[in-house]
């Protein structure tokens, strides 16, 4: 097994691990907060207030499982935009001119996922994050305030041992996943630059 399968392993076994562990935190927090004490009911704030973190820490971890974890089924279109639901209130997602009825094969969906993250890692300030194409053929586009892709990413993208490097380095460990998760997965993703303004972000594509 070479050193990247390797760390990928190990990712992919920690997050499911975390995964196991907190979901039952979760849903023990979750039932504590639902049930009586000493025979009458809890402050009603306080039961929502806790189910409502209870239940966004659940998004959250789905979403990151989704990205980190092993590769699972395929993933819908509809299943990606509620997965999206768990990235920073100020970042949206717009993939409006995406068929409704899209499915990205499994591998392809975890490179989406990550994608995802990657880009609300990109957009300090908040801003949106445009997906166009098709499953085999997508586009990906930020847009916001202060909207950056991370320095070395199109070099992560093309040089798998510059991921590498970047991972261990933990030089943004997420583009440097990102970028180690597709060179295994046989997946393409390149650098476009884009057509409306020179000082725009780069646009990721996937396959093509």
């Amino acid at each position: 097994m070479s050193g990247t399968d390797s760390a990928l392993r190990l990712i992919e076994l920690t997050s499911a691990t975390l995964w196991h562990d907190i979901s039952d935190l979760v849903g023990s927090l979750d039932h504590a907060v639902s049930s009586p004490v000493n025979g009458s009911a809890c402050s009603p704030e306080l039961p929502k207030a806790a189910r409502d973190t209870a239940h966004a820490l659940t998004a959250r971890l789905q979403l990151r499982h989704a990205a980190w974890g092993p590769v699972g089924e395929p993933v819908t279109l509809a299943r990606l935009c509620s997965l999206a639901g768990a990235l920073p209130e100020q970042v949206t997602v717009d993939a409006s001119t995406l068929d409704p009825n899209t499915v990205f094969p499994a591998a392809t969906g975890r490179i989406v996922v990550n994608l995802l993250l990657l880009a609300a890692d990109s957009l300090p300030s908040g801003g949106t994050v445009v997906l166009a194409g098709a499953p085999d053929d997508l586009f990906v586009r930020i847009a916001g305030p202060a909207a950056a892709w991370p320095a070395g990413m199109a070099v992560c993208l093309s040089d798998e041992a510059e991921a590498r490097s970047a991972l261990t380095a933990w030089r943004n460990p997420q583009m440097a996943l990102t970028a180690l998760l597709a060179h295994e997965a046989g997946i393409r993703l390149s650098v476009l630059l884009s057509p409306t303004a020179q000082n725009d972000p780069a646009i990721l594509r996937l396959g093509g």
